[in-house]
């Protein structure tokens, strides 16, 4: 049996109260691109994301609200809401293109997001940062 994903990003009113009504999660993405002197050279920021295996990623979270640091609890409207953050930091060995970025768990992917490509070089950092917000 194939279940398509479930993808935010072709939510017509795509907002934090749809996101958490629909897959009971929201997640923005934010990417800075840094040149080999730390200066910025590109920002993206998105909650376009398509969300492949929500009871994978669910376990992730999981595992990971276990670690104070990067947890949170807030409250809107009178309700509590996990938010989790993760940041990643990459540098790739050589120039490339790049126009999404991944959640994998053993080779699969879990959650994507696509965005507008740019050219990445040999000595560029990218700094990817997830943030989940799911009910408490």
């Amino acid at each position: 049996m194939f279940m398509p994903p479930l993808s935010f990003a072709e939510l017509v009113d795509h907002t934090f109260e749809t996101s958490i009504e629909e897959g009971q999660i929201y997640i923005t993405v934010q990417m800075q691109i840094r040149d080999s002197n730390g200066h910025l050279v590109g920002y993206i920021e998105t909650d376009r994301i398509t969300v492949q295996n929500l009871d994978e990623l669910s376990l992730i979270l999981d595992e990971m609200s276990t670690n104070l640091e990067n947890t949170k609890i807030m409250i809107i409207d009178n309700k509590k809401y996990q938010v989790i953050t993760v940041e990643d930091y990459a540098k790739h060995p050589f120039d490339t293109f790049l126009s999404i970025s991944h959640i994998t768990n053993r080779g699969e992917s879990i959650a994507y997001v696509n965005y507008d490509g740019f050219e990445i070089r040999a000595d560029y950092v990218i700094i990817t940062t997830w943030t989940m917000i799911r009910p408490a």
